[in-house]
């Protein structure tokens, strides 16, 4: 049955099967190593880490249990990160490329009224990346919506 962590399970399974150009991280999880990702030469390499944010839910419709119609919503934000001092148009064309990937999308959707739904993604002007002034970081971020119906 489909529920809000399978939504956002398939919100990472996404990127996953999506973005296969740098290494990828997620919240909570240690990334594998070598970390952080480097060359055969010891040179950083760009990576990108998913966030999901809440930023509610509420019913959307009322009904008898197991009909009711809600919505949970919230944004998805892919940041990704260059070495410093490698220019922002990298950095810039990996955000862009990885907003492809959930523009105006349909997914997870259950065929019983459970879906994802997601709107246009935007890339802000990027800013520092680390405490250690390793890295430059620009983020995509494209809300979302999950319908349920349960």
């Amino acid at each position: 049955m489909a529920d809000y962590a399978g939504a956002k399970a398939a919100i990472k399974a996404r990127l996953e099967a999506g973005w296969t150009t740098t290494r990828k991280t997620y919240q909570n999880e240690q990334p594998a190593e070598p970390w952080p990702p480097v060359d055969a030469n010891k040179v950083l390499l760009p990576w990108v880490n998913l966030e999901i944010h809440s930023t509610g839910s509420q019913i959307w419709t009322f009904g008898t249990e197991g009909n009711r119609g809600w919505r949970y919503d919230g944004t998805i934000m892919v940041h990704v990160f260059a070495p410093v001092g490698s220019g922002d148009a990298l950095a810039d064309q990996y955000a862009l490329a990885i907003g492809e990937l959930f523009r105006a999308a349909k997914f997870y959707d259950d065929g019983l009224g459970s879906y994802i739904r997601t709107l246009a993604p935007g890339i802000d002007d990027g800013g520092t990346g680390d405490d250690d002034g390793t890295t430059f970081r620009v983020t995509m971020t494209v809300d979302f919506t999950y319908w349920h119906r349960g």
